[in-house]
């Protein structure tokens, strides 16, 4: 199994858990092929990436990160 562990820091905690909310309700295209697991601790914001094979981990590491990069511009935008 190929896999990938990110760490993405904001600037608070409560940022890291909306961002953790956020990105947990999309569940993966392939569930069987790539596992997913969402956490926050403090400020970060965790991710493991587990897949099969490499161009799946790729792909969903990739997809991941445009979302998250909607996601944190839309709570830039609104938080106060």
């Amino acid at each position: 199994i190929n896999s990938r562990f990110l760490e993405i820091p904001f600037p608070n905690e409560r940022l890291a858990v909306i961002a953790q909310r956020v990105m947990d309700v999309d569940t993966e295209l392939r569930e069987t092929q790539v596992l997913r697991i969402i956490t926050s601790e403090k400020n970060i914001l965790k991710v493991e990436f587990g897949c099969y094979n490499t161009k799946m981990l790729r792909v969903a590491v990739n997809s991941f990160l445009e979302y998250l990069t909607m996601a944190t511009r839309t709570i830039e935008e609104f938080d106060e």
